[in-house]
């Protein structure tokens, strides 16, 4: 009886069917909107993975066999399902663009596909066209303001600077919120490793500064983009899925005649905002310009009280310089690019080449990035094909300091008195010196040297296998291996003095990162067709992910002249050299059921269960469970009788489980030593004091999620909603230990938190004409965070040399700023000493109470509260699309609201003289000492980090076929992040120069988003 079953199964799996005829199918695909062809939309045959997309022209050619369903599909577009029959050989379909097509196949991960009405939970679909309208850099650029409930933050304006993505808000303290990454099945790194700038310490609010690996990535090659939150990955990314996940499709070969695409552009960078200054003819005479207005002088006639300091009140003539008009400039970018698509029945190929240059706003700064990509997919028969991809890409940066260092360009200018001329020269063309300990500007301009280079191969191998109808495999082999090398050079100063501290005799450092993460997946899938009412779709497979880091720096200081490498240091810089390397594993398998009934009614059920290497044996292995529901309520006979108002309605829930690895390095469970010696002996101490933790575990996730799909006139209005609740626990945090321990610190899983909200979006097609379509769209996003469970009230999360009281305090958002404030009247004004000058509460530190003396003015200790909340109160884009004939004009507005920022280079500007306030106390305006009397108070320096921008503008007019050659060229002008409508008070509110950081919001010295304007060329033919 087994040997019969084997025979059978063998025959089912292995046998070409007999009786079904094979043919070639070709036809063309055009839009019902406006008779133009669709471009890349998927020809799928039913029931397998054998799958091929319509070129430029709309074109198409797939082999079938009788009886089969070609599934048409495109986002934006309603999927058609045509039977293949005796007769059938040239379609002509035309496909009807329907914003809210519950029918549209999305992907959910590696090769994984489902219907969206299948799915009971959100997903933002993008694609292509709307990726590269206003001509991005990047892949991170080019996703701002697309995603409903995502924070895509520019966190620097450097053209080597970093962006960070947060999927319904922050999920980690001590690890990234940023999601996971996925392109063409390939698991990405996008990890931020530092460099260029070793000098700064990350902290416990993990700060991240510098490039991260998305920058990588060029938008020319992508074909479309999924976006998953939280649970709703769970089954199949699991301990990788708790911030959510981005899946990129790039762009594939299709059968017929070779098609080529040419595009070009030119981009010009400018500084959108230039920060006021001060510029008044005069400045308080003292012996001492360091740190001017606030320097305190001996007690005479002309000085004056203020809060214990004597301030001189005499004033003498300056001549006032803007120091922005020396390192600023207009840098100029191009993008080239060019790719080629075609094959015939058996081979399909896409190759591209691309480069780009983009010079930054800040002198002698840039970022090139040239790549080169090749996609090829071989059908050896109707059962087994096989895709291979390969992209290399080699990026390089000259950059300079990006914030947290007093020597990068924009604190060297924030720490200057600008009453210097930094331009002047000494007789052998040296620049002079400025203030006393600071850095003239331009030296950081002119002789910094800071280089960055990274080679990156990023591959896959899939092979795809259907042994029988409605059953299909797909494995999946994918690398992504990266070298970065950083090398910083700091001359000597000409002048003196320079405070150490800047390196007044010079710096060197090296470093190099060396990255291979390797994944292999397997992914079946089954449909089972049960009858006519009910299917069965059962997806099943595992995971296996190596990662493997390289790290390694070295540091000096004390020059020798004239040598501009590593060896030209005398003095190593304390700890280094230094390397360090993490390995480890991660695997799983998931199993995923979907019943259906009557194509309206749709239960899932998953699971997955995960290990990582990361924790110890006991510990490391983590089940994550999925439940959800969808429900098309406008298929049901009672809803006919208002189709005409309501033509789509579904009901969606879900619920899942997800994990996060990023909080912790692979070794952070053990307690590590370093050597010494005592006496002439060896000892062994507890490197950093911090004691290893054997008991570490995952932090984890639950995210349950409701919502629901309306479309309206006929589908024309469409609304989507979306309310979430997501409890994170076993949060990884730092521990203070008693000294009597043997160590003062460790990492424990002691935190909760609690991230809910609410997502909105609305899209009209309020014109649809032959010639004229307009659509506009609106996303709108809350999120509300709180810190539901710690050991203790508070703590702080670190010191930074911004000065930010970043800290986590239980039942309030993460990352708040805590620290001292203004003592006030009952009705909210400052309450004044009796000279008239602002000043700091005080009362009693044990209940927080402010106090009062019989005068009626403060009297205690200093006192501190929560004095601001980095966390938005709601996140908005919105926009349109306007298409009249051959042309097009798109806008894109987005911002956030309800923004605290701890902006150091405000109060900076302040202390040296070149703020805005000290001309209004040079002048009389405010009495002095007034910068003084503020300038210590931490809630002085919490501003209004609230914006919206005008981030894309594009018009576009493409003149169709010119001749038998060239079958479209398109030109457009397009300009990103034009206007900002904020109140910040220093470049912008959206830089962060905590980086990529979860949780620190802060700016001190980064360098502004630059506002673009680009004219690009494209041919087809």
């Amino acid at each position: 009886m087994k040997k019969l079953l084997f025979i059978l199964f063998g025959i089912i799996l292995f046998a070409q069917p007999i009786f079904a005829q094979t043919k070639t199918i070709t036809g063309t695909i055009i839009s019902t909107t406006d008779n133009l062809p669709l471009p890349g939309v998927s020809v799928l045959i039913e029931g397998t993975s054998k799958s091929t997309v319509t070129d430029l022209d709309g074109n198409f050619s797939i082999a079938a066999n009788e009886n089969d369903n070609l599934i048409f599909s495109f986002i934006g577009f309603a999927s058609k399902k045509i039977k293949v029959t005796q007769n059938t050989g040239l379609l002509n379909i035309q496909m009807k663009e329907e914003l809210n097509t519950l029918s549209e196949v999305v992907v959910l991960g590696s090769t994984v596909r489902a219907t969206r009405k299948e799915l009971g939970n959100a997903v933002t679909s993008i694609k292509a066209e709307d990726l590269v309208k206003a001509q991005p850099g990047g892949l991170s650029t080019a996703l701002q303001g697309k995603i409903a409930g995502a924070q895509v933050s520019q966190n620097s304006g450097d053209p080597a600077g970093g962006f960070s993505i947060k999927l319904r808000g922050t999920s980690s303290i001590l690890g990234s919120s940023d999601p996971l990454y996925v392109i063409d099945g390939v698991v990405l790194n996008n990890a931020t490793t530092n460099v260029t700038n070793l000098n700064v310490s990350t902290g416990n609010s993990n700060m991240q500064i510098g490039q991260n690996r998305s920058a990588d990535i060029n938008p020319n090659d992508i074909q479309s983009i999924e976006v998953l939150n939280g649970g709703a990955a769970a089954a199949i990314y699991g301990s990788r899925a708790a911030n959510g996940v981005v899946l990129i499709t790039t762009k594939k070969g299709v059968a017929g005649e070779t098609k080529y695409t040419f595009s070009t552009s030119m981009t010009s960078n400018s500084i959108r905002k230039k920060v006021d200054v001060n510029r008044s003819n005069k400045q308080f005479a003292s012996t001492s310009p360091a740190l001017f207005p606030i320097q305190g002088n001996p007690a005479s006639p002309t000085t004056v009280n203020v809060l214990g300091r004597d301030l001189e009140t005499r004033t003498i003539d300056v001549q006032r310089y803007d120091y922005q008009d020396a390192i600023f400039t207009t840098g100029i970018g191009t993008d080239t690019y060019f790719s080629a698509q075609g094959g015939d029945e058996k081979t399909k190929y896409f190759a591209s080449l691309g480069y780009l240059v983009n010079e930054g706003i800040v002198k002698n700064t840039d970022f090139k990035r040239a790549g080169a990509k090749i996609r090829l997919k071989h059908d050896f028969n109707d059962k087994l094909s096989a895709t291979m991809g390969l992209n290399y890409v080699n990026s390089s940066s000259n950059e300079k300091p990006d914030g947290n260092v007093f020597w990068s360009p924009i604190n060297a200018i924030n720490i200057t008195n600008n009453t210097y001329n930094i331009s002047a020269k000494d007789a052998n063309g040296n620049l002079l010196a400025v203030d006393p300990n600071r850095i003239n500007p331009l030296s950081i301009i002119e002789t910094f040297k800071i280089k960055q280079n990274t080679d990156r191969i990023i591959s896959d191998l899939q092979l795809n296998y259907t042994p029988f109808k409605n059953f299909n495999a797909d494995l999946i082999f994918g690398i992504d291996n990266y070298n970065q090398r950083g090398n910083v050079y700091i001359p000597r100063y000409p002048y003196a003095p320079v405070n150490p501290t800047y390196y007044n005799d010079g710096y060197v450092s090296e470093a190099t990162n060396r990255v291979v993460q390797f994944n292999n997946d397997l992914n079946l899938r089954y449909l089972w067709n049960i009858n006519s009412n009910w299917k069965a779709t059962t997806f099943g497979g595992y995971n296996i992910q190596t990662y493997r880091d390289n790290f390694a720096a070295i540091e000096g200081r004390n020059l020798k002249p004239f040598v501009e490498t590593i060896n030209a240091f005398n003095t190593l810089i304390p700890g280094s050299p230094s390397a360090s390397q993490s390995k480890y594993n991660l695997w799983g398998y998931y199993l995923q059921e979907t019943i259906g009934f009557k194509e309206k009614l749709y239960v899932t059920i998953a699971g997955r269960q995960d290990a990582s290497t990361i924790f110890s044996k006991d510990n490391r292995s983590q089940f994550y469970p999925k439940a959800s529901v969808s429900y098309v309520l406008s298929d049901e006979p009672f809803m006919q009788n208002i189709d005409n108002v309501l033509s789509t309605a579904r009901l969606r829930g879900s619920w899942g489980k997800s994990g996060s690895l990023t909080a912790i390095k692979p070794y952070a469970r053990f307690t590590n030593y370093s050597t010494g010696t005592l006496l002439g002996n060896t000892t062994f101490t507890i490197e950093g004091f911090k004691q290893g933790n054997l008991d570490l575990k995952p932090e984890r996730s639950a995210t349950y999620e409701i919502g629901g799909d309306f479309g309206f006139i006929k589908d024309r209005l469409n609304l989507s909603f979306s309310y979430y609740n997501a409890d994170i626990e076993d949060l990884l945090l730092p521990v203070q230990l008693a000294a009597s321990q043997g160590a003062t610190n460790t990492i424990q899983n002691i935190g909760q938190m609690n991230n809910k909200g609410f997502e909105f979006n609305l899209k009209y097609a309020l014109i649809q004409k032959e010639k004229v379509n307009l659509d506009v769209f609106v996303n709108y996003s809350s999120n509300r965070n709180k810190v539901t469970g710690l050991p203790q009230q508070r703590f702080k999360l670190d010191s930074n040399l911004a000065g930010a009281p970043v800290f986590v305090e239980r039942d309030r958002p993460i990352g708040i700023f805590y620290g001292t404030y203004f003592a006030r009247n009952s009705d909210g004004s400052l309450l004044l000493t009796p000279t008239g000058y602002p000043q700091t509460e005080k009362g009693d530190v044990n209940t927080g109470t402010p106090q009062r003396d019989a005068s009626g003015q403060p009297t205690g200790t200093i006192l501190n509260k929560e004095i601001g909340n980095p966390n938005p109160d709601y996140i908005i884009s919105f926009g349109a699309n306007f298409n009249y004939k051959k042309f097009g004009l798109s806008v894109l507005f987005d911002g956030v609201q309800g923004v605290d920022v701890f902006d150091a280079d405000y109060r900076t500007r302040q202390g040296v003289g070149s703020g805005t306030i000290v001309a209004q106390e040079l002048n009389g305006e405010l009495p002095r000492g007034y910068i003084w009397s503020v300038y210590n108070v931490e809630e002085f320096r919490v501003v209004d980090g609230s914006y919206l921008k005008l981030r894309e503008i594009s018009l576009n007019y493409s003149f169709g076929k010119l001749n038998s050659f060239f079958d479209d060229l398109t030109v457009t002008a397009s300009g990103r992040n034009l206007i900002s409508w904020d109140n910040f008070t220093s470049f912008d509110p959206e830089t962060n120069s905590g980086g990529q950081s979860s949780v620190a919001k802060y700016n001190f010295g980064t360098v502004p988003i630059p506002s673009s304007y680009s004219v690009a060329l494209k041919f087809q033919f």
